[in-house]
């Protein structure tokens, strides 16, 4: 099973119908939960797994933080498995050094408290786990494969490229899901795209604008999503971290202009769930 919790970038919203929250998304795996991003998407992830039957089990949750921009690492603090006591949770923080060290001194005093202090008599274990390009690593029923994206701030001459991570998540009972968020394509990165995405089933890319020509600051757009969506069209494309300052009616349209007869192509929505069918080997809406 596959859900989203938050799919906005840059910052929190109010009002949109498509979706509010920065960045999360989850795949279930029996009592492992495995999280892109925890982005303020967390907080509606971690409320569910009090209160949604399909997710009673989970045990184990496995973060995989792609960078160290606040907005895809704001929602850890506020995470309720942070505050419960003794819920029995183990938490496993996956990232490039340079987001684990951002979070780390984020959440230390002055500005709040570490994840460390607030794991004290709530969680029944936390760890920091450092990943880098090129890893294959292996976790409970998956694989993860590590690859490097394109993402940087700001503008010449003062543009800063930071260590942002893709991953593609293969697990035992077959569907190999694939995340792509924060990351602006080239033609230089066209091949490793296509590596990652060749065999999976779902992929979450950047489409923080509508047009390949808005291309900036490290990030996509709804036009090369749908690109994707051609080059591999047994592969589930949803469109994700939608810009900050697009409003729904913008993003609706682009994807009309830019989807043609693409029936693999949709927008990330908040709180849709994609169930796995084993017997079409395919995610499909629920």
């Amino acid at each position: 099973m596959f859900q989203v919790w938050g799919n906005r970038g840059g910052r929190n919203t109010v009002g949109s119908r498509i979706g509010n929250s920065t960045s999360c998304y989850s795949v279930l795996a029996g009592q492992h939960l495995y999280v892109f991003d925890a982005g303020r998407g967390l907080l509606g992830l971690s409320h569910a797994l009090e209160r949604d039957d399909r997710l009673r089990a989970v045990s184990d949750v496995h973060v995989f933080v792609t960078h160290a921009h606040v907005d895809h690492w704001e929602g850890l603090k506020d995470a309720s498995w942070m505050w419960r006591p003794r819920n029995g949770i183990r938490l496993s923080v996956f990232g490039p050094k340079e987001a684990l060290e951002a979070i780390r001194r984020g959440l230390e005093p002055p500005s709040f408290v570490p994840l460390e202090v607030l794991a004290m008599g709530t969680l029944r274990e936390l760890a920091y786990v450092g990943l880098g390009p090129g890893v294959d690593a292996a976790l409970p029923g998956a694989m993860l494969r590590v690859v490097a994206l394109h993402h940087y701030s700001g503008v010449d001459p003062s543009r800063r490229y930071l260590d942002t991570l893709g991953f593609r998540l293969d697990l035992s009972t077959g569907p190999s899901v694939c995340y792509m968020s924060d990351h602006e394509p080239t033609a230089e990165t066209r091949a490793g795209e296509d590596a990652l995405l060749t065999g999976a089933h779902l992929a979450i890319t950047d489409a923080n604008f509508s047009d390949v020509a808005q291309h900036a600051f490290g990030h996509g757009s709804i036009e090369y999503s749908a690109e994707l969506a051609r080059r591999h069209p047994r592969v589930r494309i949803l469109a994700g971290h939608h810009g900050p300052m697009r409003s729904d009616d913008v993003i609706e349209e682009a994807m009309r202009r830019h989807r043609g007869g693409q029936a693999n192509l949709s927008l990330a929505i908040e709180q849709d769930t994609w169930r796995w069918d084993a017997g079409l080997a395919a995610f499909v809406a629920a």
